[in-house]
């Protein structure tokens, strides 16, 4: 019983410990290919606060492309 109790806590260590094979909160931004208009991943620009102005970084959402 107390062998099976520490497996499970190792294992439950390890699952926390691990990345997220898919994160949620990834950004996208519209990429043309082929005609077509497809989901491509972007990187959030930084922004002064909420209505300050954004820069633009390479591959960054806020770009026009």
């Amino acid at each position: 019983m107390k062998v099976a109790i520490i497996i499970a806590g190792i294992l439950s260590a390890v699952a926390m410990a691990s990345p997220p094979t898919m994160s949620l909160k990834r950004s996208f931004v519209g990429v043309e290919v082929n005609g077509k208009i497809e989901p491509g991943p972007c990187v959030e620009c930084p922004c002064d606060g909420w209505t300050g102005t954004c820069t633009c970084i390479p591959n960054g959402c806020c770009c026009t492309r």
